[in-house]
């Protein structure tokens, strides 16, 4: 695409098909939706769409890695994990806080049994960051729990409790949400579970809580 991704007009549009496509996930399976419906949806014209994109698949794969790029963007933060070195952890309140503000888009993206290709591409994002983390802070160190079952187990576990957080309406707040897994997490670091450092607490959780 040659058109410039910070032109305000590129950016419009990007949003206006992003939207049609959630909304259109709602009701369809990914292979059910059209250019055509998107453009419709979008209010936009065809012509439009392939100055963007090659096609909808390109469009799909595009849109989605957007979302979860943005994602990573905001809930990635430094850590002063040790002396001798910053590594990229994972925030809790600002995950959880983001999901909230984009709670429509998340949801739809996560308990819509007709599309699973965002859960399977978040999944697989997500791990890749705690793979990438393990490496930095585990170099030469014997894990007691495999790190692909950890990986597996933490990754699973989390995109699970926030499918149904969504689902239940987000009866627990943000910061609720927050102090509850970093509480979870506390239990689980006391078993050797290295990957449990990957997000941001439970220590330092609660002081970014208190501020």
């Amino acid at each position: 695409m040659a058109a410039n991704k910070t032109d305000p007009r590129v950016i419009k549009t990007r949003n206006s098909l992003r939207k049609a496509l959630v909304y259109l996930m709602r009701r369809e399976k990914l292979e059910d939706i059209s250019v055509q419906k998107i453009t419709e949806t979008a209010n936009i014209t065809r012509g439009t769409f392939y100055l963007h994109y090659k096609d909808k698949q390109d469009f799909i794969q595009s849109a989605i890695q957007e979302i979860i790029d943005d994602f990573f963007n905001q809930v990635m933060i430094d850590s002063n994990f040790s002396k001798e070195r910053t590594v990229k952890v994972f925030s809790l309140r600002k995950a959880f806080q983001y999901i909230e503000n984009n709670a429509d888009i998340f949801d739809v993206l996560l308990n819509n049994e007709k599309n699973n290709f965002f859960y399977e591409q978040l999944y697989n994002r997500l791990a890749n960051e705690m793979t990438h983390f393990n490496e930095q802070v585990n170099k030469n160190q014997q894990l007691k729990v495999p790190l692909n079952l950890q990986i597996s187990f933490v990754d699973s576990a989390f995109l699970g409790l926030v499918s149904r957080w969504l689902e239940d309406g987000m009866i627990y707040t943000p910061r609720y949400m927050t102090q509850s897994v970093a509480k979870m997490l506390d239990q689980f670091s006391s078993e050797n579970v290295s990957l449990v450092n990957f997000f941001d607490g439970p220590k330092c959780q609660f002081k970014l809580e208190k501020k």
